[in-house]
C-alpha cells in the first residue's frame, strides 16, 4: 500500500460505467464553494504550488514580489482551495522571473507526492498496471483543473501522458509546461519505483537557455516548441505492473466512487471543452467520439449545450482557436503543422477558420503578437 493513502474512501459518486469517472472534489473536501465558476470558468486546484512559499523561502526569494499582481495571496495556497488557473500561470512564470532560477518548476515537481492527487491518487494506488493508473489519473484530473486537460494514448511507438491548456489566458504561459511535465514523470517515478523511465519528452515551450536540469531530472531528452506538451515511454511501460495492485480494492474504489458522482460544478459545457482539449492531439473531435468519452448520446449531448446557451461546434472552435494562439506564440512551427496539430484537412482550411475567429491570419497574428510581447 502506498504509505501517502489508506484508500479508505469517503463517499464518491460515479457513472454506472467505470470507463469514464467524474468526482466531486468539493463534496469530498467539504469545500464551501467559494470559487464562482461564472467569475473563475478556468481553475486550479492550489495543491500543486503547496510546495512553492517553501521553496522560495529556501532560495531566498521573498514571497511579496512573487504574488505581486497574481491576484493570488500565499495564505491561498492550501490544499482545499482552488485558484484561476491564469493567476497560478502567471505566478509560476514570475516566481521563475524573480527567482533567476529557471529550473525552479523543476524543483517544484520533486516536491509533489501521491497524497497531492487525492481521490484520483486512491484510485490509482490500487490500478494494476502504470496505463490503467495513468488513465485513471486522466479521467479524474477535471476535479483538480477546468483550465487544463490531462490525456493518454498509445501508438505503436509510444505510450503518451500528455497536458493540454485551454484556459484562453493561459496561451501564453512558459512554465507550468516545466511544471507538468517534470511532476508527471514524479507520478511515473512513484508509480513504478523508477523502474520506468521516459523515452523522451516533449513540450510547447520555447527552450530554455539550459535544458540540462530538466533532463537530468527526468532521464531523457526533452524538446521544445512541440506541438504538444507530453511524456513518451515505451508501450511496454503501459503493461508495467504495480506493486500494490488490487483489482478487488480498485473495483470496490470505482463502485465507491460510482454511488456518489453527480455533475461538476462546470457543467456540460466545461466538461466538453476539457475532453476536446484531451482528444486533439489524437484527432477524435467529432460529436460522437466526444459523446461518447462523456457518455452521452450525441443528441443528449446537443440538447444539454443548448441548455446552456451554447453547441458543440462553438466549443470546438473555442478550443482549437486557443490550442492554434498557444502554438503559435510559443511554437515557431510552420503553419501547415499547426494546421495538422489542430485536425485541419490543410493549410488553406485552417487559414480561413482562423481569420474567422481572429479577423486576421495566423501569419499576421503570429508576427504582431510576437511584436507585442517583446515590446511588452
Amino acid at each position: 500500500m502506498w504509505p501517502e493513502f489508506n484508500c479508505d474512501l469517503k463517499p464518491f459518486y460515479m457513472d454506472s460505467d467505470t470507463n469514464w469517472i467524474r468526482f466531486d472534489w468539493f463534496a469530498f473536501w467539504g469545500h464551501n464553494r467559494t470559487m464562482n465558476t461564472k467569475n473563475f470558468p478556468f481553475r486550479q486546484r492550489a495543491t500543486i504550488l503547496a510546495h512553492l512559499p517553501p521553496l522560495l523561502a529556501e532560495l531566498g526569494v521573498p514571497l511579496g514580489q512573487v504574488f505581486e499582481g497574481t491576484g493570488i495571496a500565499p495564505d491561498d495556497l492550501v490544499p482545499n482551495a482552488f485558484l484561476p488557473y491564469a493567476g497560478v500561470t502567471a505566478m509560476l512564470d514570475r516566481a521563475t522571473e524573480v527567482s533567476g532560477r529557471e529550473d525552479l518548476s523543476v524543483l517544484l515537481a520533486q516536491r509533489q507526492t501521491l497524497a497531492a492527487l487525492g481521490p484520483a491518487g486512491q484510485v490509482m494506488c490500487h490500478a494494476a498496471t502504470l496505463g490503467e493508473a495513468l488513465n485513471d489519473y486522466a479521467q479524474f484530473q477535471i476535479w483538480n483543473s477546468t483550465g487544463a486537460a490531462a490525456y493518454v494514448y498509445q501508438t505503436p511507438d509510444d505510450f503518451v501522458f500528455g497536458y493540454g491548456i485551454y484556459d484562453p489566458d493561459g496561451v501564453d504561459a512558459i512554465h507550468i509546461h516545466d511544471l507538468v511535465l517534470a511532476a508527471g514523470c514524479m507520478l511515473v517515478f512513484l508509480l513504478t519505483e523508477r523502474q520506468v523511465q521516459p523515452i523522451e519528452i516533449w513540450s510547447m515551450r520555447p527552450p530554455p537557455k539550459d535544458p540540462k536540469p530538466f533532463e537530468r531530472f527526468a532521464g531523457c531528452p526533452v524538446f521544445y516548441g512541440r506541438d504538444q506538451s507530453c511524456i513518451l515511454l515505451s508501450p511496454a511501460a503501459a503493461g508495467f505492473q504495480l506493486a500494490d495492485a488490487d483489482s478487488k480494492a480498485h473495483s470496490v474504489t470505482l463502485a465507491q466512487l460510482a454511488a456518489r458522482t453527480t455533475s461538476g460544478s462546470w457543467g456540460t459545457t466545461g466538461a466538453v471543452r476539457h475532453a476536446l482539449r484531451a482528444a486533439i492531439t489524437t484527432g477524435r473531435i467529432g460529436m460522437p467520439e466526444i459523446a461518447a468519452r462523456l457518455q452521452q448520446h450525441p443528441r443528449s449531448l446537443r440538447r444539454a449545450l443548448e441548455r446552456e446557451g451554447t453547441s458543440f461546434t462553438a466549443q470546438r472552435n473555442e478550443v482549437r482557436y486557443i490550442v492554434a494562439r498557444e502554438l503559435l506564440s510559443l511554437t515557431a512551427l510552420p503553419i501547415g503543422d499547426v494546421a495538422l496539430a489542430l485536425n485541419f484537412a490543410d493549410i488553406s482550411a485552417f487559414t480561413h477558420a482562423f481569420r474567422m475567429w481572429s479577423g486576421t491570419s495566423p501569419t499576421e497574428w503570429r508576427r504582431i503578437h510576437n511584436e507585442t510581447l517583446r515590446e511588452g
